[in-house]
């Protein structure tokens, strides 16, 4: 069996990501900051294992204890999906420090954390993809989204790096993203970079 971790797996994007790997008959670990309990009644309903990990992502301590439950109950990790994120809509100039670092702990730094924890277990395996959910607005400006825009900027960053780094094409790394159509970061086919 073939294992996924989803971030944001309680609802929306994650959620539906969680019940499309189910599907396809994927195990998987759920990561939220609220108890995932309809997105694990629904991937069990497609009779999969599924178990969940609640609390903050960008928490390191508590993406290592991911990394260690995953290990322990299923010994490897196939796909990671980082989809977890926050969005704050205001003027620059109203933008308090604290709440623009909040979106980055959120949107990049938790990417980070679990592309280093789990993208290591892929390693040892030399095998596996990280897919970190991105935005159009990694791509452009969007106006009164200074922290999310830098976030989703980042993120597009890091995971070039990280596909950079992994170019013996072992662990795979990509990025997504929505635009306003839906259809991902500059249409169908060019989400990944």
């Amino acid at each position: 069996m073939k294992i996924a971790v989803v971030t944001g797996a309680a609802q929306g994007i994650g959620r539906r990501t969680a019940e499309v790997l189910a599907a396809a008959g994927y195990g998987l670990m759920l990561m939220d900051m609220q108890p995932c309990v309809a997105t694990l009644a629904s991937v069990r309903a497609a009779g999969v294992e599924a178990d969940e990990v609640t609390g903050d992502v960008s928490d390191e301590a508590l993406v290592t204890r991911a990394v260690e439950r995953v290990r322990a109950q299923w010994g490897c990790v196939d796909v990671l999906v980082n989809n977890a994120g926050i969005s704050f809509i205001a003027p620059a100039e109203t933008v308090e420090g604290k709440a623009f670092l909040r979106v980055l702990e959120v949107n990049l730094l938790a990417p980070f954390l679990l592309a280093k924890g789990f993208g290591a277990m892929m390693l040892e395996q030399r095998l596996g993809s990280i897919v970190n959910v991105a935005s159009i607005a990694g791509l452009v400006g969007i106006g009164d989204r200074s922290a999310y825009n830098a976030s989703k900027h980042g993120l597009i960053g890091l995971t070039r790096t990280l596909a950079a780094g992994r170019a013996r094409g072992e662990v795979q790394c990509g990025v997504s993203g929505v635009g306003e159509d839906g259809d991902g970061c500059g249409g169908p086919g060019r989400g990944w970079v």
